[in-house]
């Protein structure tokens, strides 16, 4: 650092640790006594130390740069002469492996890179002018750096601990009578009964969405699947949701019918869907990770067999089951920005003069397509998201970046309409 005017309304005050307060003391001619003041100029004189020490440490790599130069520069002047490019080869390619002998072999391998410098009269010259008369090898050199680096720079380790919810009385598994004459006649009342609800009743989005025929009939769940743990309320979000594995369906098209079962559902009722053929079994599973295959149309195994080219779970249901189920990609284009109109998005509203914080454009303001809802539903989709990923972070996915107010690029749109 350069200071001007030193001595002249401005003083320097130098700091340093136990040990380079030794180094210092240790230089002084006749060493000093640990109750003498250290002085500006033993201050200078072990910078001055230090800076020779850390000169004739680095040497060899100096040296064997001034080698590497003098071998190549002889090269090019020979594929100039000859124009043989495996000349240039040789010089400039080096032997990343090295035998045993030439690791182990320190004083062989260090003369025969004293007798190279010896045959270059400038680095031969320099070499004596310092005082140096024992060389290392440059790359047991570079390894023994290393190792210091690691033994003094430790790595800061980090674990993740992650909250897990308190052990609690589990809730009894129950097939009830409604369920089981589903799975016999493939048909549910309009007036269905209390044993099954709207799927998305504990983010509560189910009301508002049976209210218009775009986006119902919405998914539907039964008591065993949201029932978890006794005294819970089916109606809230809690620690202990369920995963979405197993579906049932019947019908097709606007007509179709889709439920979500608990595993203990699915166990007793398998020997009836086979029987009756009324309804069917499929197994789901939400898309975490972006090389993972989409299970949300519901075709890629069921029993019994579904009728794919004819048959295929409807959009809107498909939308509604992967947010509850906790799906973090999109699989078209077409679907995330269904999303995006559905949750009432900036994305779907282009030219909106006002949204809010979350990306949310309330009824007043919209110029696209209408969304039943009137109030946010982000925050409660993003507690949602949480609970499913059990402190897995999520941001970066499609969901997590809509959720959290900001738009899939073109690039990535492109690739999901590919």
């Amino acid at each position: 650092m350069r200071m001007r005017q030193l001595g002249k309304g401005q003083t320097v005050m130098f700091f340093a640790p136990g040990e380079v307060d030794r180094r210092i003391r240790n230089l002084v001619p006749g060493g000093l006594a640990s109750s003498n003041p250290i002085r500006v100029v033993d201050v200078l004189r072990w910078a001055m130390h230090e800076t020779c020490e850390d000169i004739c440490h680095h040497l060899p790599f100096w040296a064997q740069q001034g080698l590497d130069h003098r071998r190549r520069f002889a090269a090019f002047k020979d594929h100039s002469a000859t124009g043989n490019l495996k000349v240039l080869r040789n010089a400039w390619v080096q032997r990343e492996s090295r035998t045993l002998e030439e690791m182990y072999s320190l004083p062989a391998h260090s003369a025969g890179m004293g007798l190279e410098i010896s045959s270059v009269a400038s680095l031969s010259e320099r070499m004596e002018r310092l005082g140096i008369s024992k060389l290392v090898d440059v790359r047991v050199a570079e390894e023994q750096e290393q190792e210091q680096e690691r033994e003094v720079n430790h790595e800061i380790e980090r674990e993740r601990h992650v909250e897990r919810p308190a052990k609690i009385q589990p809730a009894k598994h129950a097939l009830h009578p409604d369920i089981r004459g589903f799975a016999e006649t493939g048909r549910i009342s309009r007036f269905f009964s209390n044993q099954i609800s709207p799927l998305l009743v504990p983010v509560d989005m189910a009301k508002a969405l049976d209210s218009t025929t775009v986006w119902s009939p919405s998914p539907l769940a039964t008591v065993d699947f949201t029932t978890t743990v006794l005294g819970s309320d089916c109606s809230r979000l809690t620690d202990y949701l369920r995963p979405v594995n197993w579906v049932l369906s019947s019908g097709s098209g606007k007509d179709s019918v889709v439920i979500v079962i608990s595993p203990f559902e699915a166990n007793k009722l398998l020997p009836i869907i086979r029987e009756k053929k009324k309804v069917r079994l499929h197994i789901y599973a939400p898309r975490v990770s972006y090389s993972m295959r989409s299970f949300s149309d519901l075709t890629f195994y069921s029993i019994p067999d579904s009728p794919t080219d004819t048959w295929s779970a409807p959009a809107h249901a498909r939308i509604e089951l992967n947010l509850f189920a906790g799906q973090l990609y999109f699989d078209s284009r077409e679907e995330y920005e269904s999303v995006c109109v559905l949750l009432a998005l900036s994305r779907a509203h282009p030219g909106s003069k006002y949204s809010q914080v979350d990306g949310f454009v309330p009824p007043q303001y919209r110029t696209g397509r209408p969304s039943p809802f009137t109030e946010s539903k982000v925050k409660i989709l993003k507690t949602l998201i949480e609970l499913r990923r059990k402190g897995m972070g999520y941001y970066r996915t499609h969901l997590g970046r809509i959720l959290n107010a900001s738009t899939l690029s073109e690039e990535t749109l492109s690739v999901m309409s590919a």
